[in-house]
């Protein structure tokens, strides 16, 4: 009885070991095939390998511990064209690596869930509205991708646990990289150069950036509008305008480290401060010389009163064509360098595609800058704006997040749509979004100064925006953000008499049965709804043309209420239902989708747990039969 026994024992547990059950598997997806049925099929600690060919689908991640890379490592062989990959909140510790990402659309290319823990490398991406999305306390390495032709090429958003963004290649975008709410990360040794802005730090985004090269960005090198303060040393800025600061009441950065013994960005013997040029040659590295041998300028370059990088790298002047100039001072006086901003105030083509889709929705305007003596652009040498036209602190400001476009993810616009008009002072301004792509039909106000040609943005939403809270009570109708020219513009300050007018379908008030009068606009601002009045302007066989007062332009939801009063809290929820659908694989996988392939189901082996279930079930029976 007892050999018999172990007998038995020792058969399950070859026959357990012989299974391949709980080992990790190796899935290959051929050029035909879908990769989210791969996906679908792998559980943890499997690695998914692409073959070389286009794949036509969006691929949701919601298994945590896999590897998705492709089979040759050449991005340029493994094509992914759609939304690119969704990672869920239970998606973690995932790696991809080696793809073509490349959009069709203005969504994201890699969009990483809360609480992810991942690393993106060796990719290539390319139009979409965000490269590579972040969200609530994901983090992630972002090594060794090139990223183009997007709105944003990378997003670090809320990021508290530390996220590094290395060795990337960041090209043609509206922001290279954007920082926002984020704590610990860590921008390092990446080329962001010939976007409208290199960098922008945004709200109480902070990071260590160090080792970049930042160069010939059409707005500026860096925008800075963060309340916090970064560490910004022993980088490459050659930019016409290398910083714009937007951050009135935001801290000082640090724009020098101590110095150290290492081979610096430009080859001197010490890592300390940052090198300032301009694509003319009067930058102030150009201009300032080190004299002494210690690859550090005798001057130290002075932004501002509280904004100074005090270790400049520079070279001897016995190495450069330029001459040392004749001042001696020991700090640069603010006129020095200083870049004004066109009145204009717009970069690259403000053009809107036919559906109302701009397509560059970062159109920066001056936004009343343009009758100030400066706007805060400078190469390390000139004053911080103090006009007025800074945003404060708040997030509802008034106004977009500054030459950065919508803070909104992009992942939660539906779409959007932008108007432009000429600010002068006494004159009433209207701002008419003719393409009727969203809820928003015109908004107006009347000038108090000049402030040349600015854009208005409307942006209609998926779902609530993320950066505001719930609104807890009324039937939705849409939600949508509304920009008026930069951050603090929209003011009682510049504007008067502000006019919004809105329309909504009649057939939404029937279905729901809404009375007419219940209608309202909501309003965010300083942290808070309020509720505004509405005046029903218009209306036609499909609309209700409602206007209103808002007293800034920021986060807006259009509620109705039953005749009986019902309060409706259900949010709308992103319209993420499309990311796990394929967009239309390759001929002759029309059923890729829904069943495994045979070679994927061989290296998945014989499913485990329920073989173990089994298998001891028959062990007890037998054991119970010998009694």
């Amino acid at each position: 009885m007892k050999n018999r026994f172990i007998a038995l024992l020792l058969s399950i547990f070859i026959f357990i070991t012989g299974s391949g059950i709980g080992a990790a598997a190796e899935i290959i997806v051929h050029n035909g095939e879908s990769i989210q049925s791969a996906v679908n099929n792998a559980t943890h600690g499997d690695t998914i390998i692409v073959e070389p060919g286009t794949y036509y689908e969006n691929v949701t991640l919601s298994t945590y511990d896999l590897v998705i890379m492709s089979q040759s490592g050449n991005p340029e062989d493994t094509i992914i064209q759609g939304n690119g990959f969704y990672l869920t909140g239970d998606a973690q510790e995932i790696t991809i690596k080696g793809f073509t990402i490349k959009g069709t659309d203005t969504s994201y290319g890699i969009n990483l869930g809360q609480f992810s823990n991942c690393i993106i490398e060796k990719n290539k991406i390319l139009n979409y509205g965000t490269g590579i999305d972040t969200n609530l306390y994901s983090t992630f390495t972002i090594d060794n991708n090139e990223i183009s032709n997007c709105e944003s090429g990378v997003s670090v958003g809320e990021c508290y646990y530390g996220a590094t963004v290395k060795n990337n290649r960041i090209s043609n975008c509206e922001i290279g990289v954007v920082v926002g709410d984020s704590g610990n990360s860590q921008i390092e040794n990446n080329t962001i150069t010939e976007n409208d802005q290199g960098i922008a730090l945004m709200y109480e985004g902070r990071a260590d950036i160090a080792g970049n090269t930042i160069s010939f960005n059409k707005k500026c090198g860096l925008y800075d509008k963060a309340d916090a303060s970064s560490k910004i040393y022993n980088n490459y800025f050659n930019n016409t305008a290398n910083v714009i600061f937007d951050n009135y009441y935001g801290s000082p950065n640090i724009w020098n480290t101590t110095r150290t013994t290492g081979k610096n960005i430009i080859g001197g013997p010490y890592i300390a401060g940052n090198y300032w040029a301009k694509p003319d040659g009067t930058g102030f590295s150009q201009t300032h010389y080190d004299v002494d041998g210690d690859g550090i300028a005798e001057e130290t370059a002075n932004f501002s009163e509280s904004e100074i990088d005090y270790a400049v790298l520079a070279t001897s002047n016995s190495s450069t064509p330029e001459q040392p100039p004749a001042s001696t001072n020991s700090t640069v006086t603010p006129s020095d360098n200083v870049t004004e901003t066109p009145s204009e105030g717009t970069v690259g083509n403000n053009s809107s595609s036919s559906d109302g889709i701009s397509d560059n929705s970062s159109d920066d305007t001056s936004g009343g800058t343009s009758d100030s003596s400066s706007d805060g652009t400078s190469d390390g040498t000139s004053d911080s704006s103090s006009d007025g036209t800074s945003g404060g602190s708040s997030h509802s400001s008034g106004s977009s997040g500054g030459g950065g476009g919508s803070p909104e993810p992009q992942t939660n616009v539906q779409v959007k749509e932008l108007s432009q008009a000429q600010v002068l002072n006494g004159k009433p301004v209207m701002f008419d979004f003719e393409k009727n792509a969203t809820c928003v039909v015109y908004v107006s106000f009347d000038a108090k100064k000049n402030a040349g040609k600015i854009t208005a943005i409307a942006e209609q939403l998926k779902a609530k925006s993320t950066l505001v809270s719930e609104l807890n009570s009324g039937e939705v109708y849409k939600y949508f953000n509304l920009w008026v020219g930069n951050s603090g513009f929209a003011t009682s300050k510049n504007i008067e008499n502000p006019e919004l007018c809105f329309k909504v379908e009649k057939s939404w008030l029937q279905d729901k049965k809404i009375n007419q009068n219940s209608i309202m606009l909501n309003s965010y601002s300083d942290k808070k709804w309020s509720q505004l009045s509405v005046t029903l302007l218009k209306e036609d066989n499909q609309y209700l043309y409602f206007t209103a007062q808002p007293q800034v332009f920021s986060f807006f939801v259009i509620t109705g209420a039953t005749p009986e009063g019902a309060v409706n809290k259900t949010q709308a929820k992103p319209d993420t239902e499309n990311l796990s659908n394929n967009t239309g694989n390759n001929t002759g996988n029309a059923t890729a989708g829904a069943e495994q392939t045979s070679e994927q189901k061989e290296s998945k082996g014989i499913p485990g747990f329920e073989m173990i279930y089994g298998i001891i079930g028959l062990t007890g029976v037998y054991l119970l039969r010998r009694k």
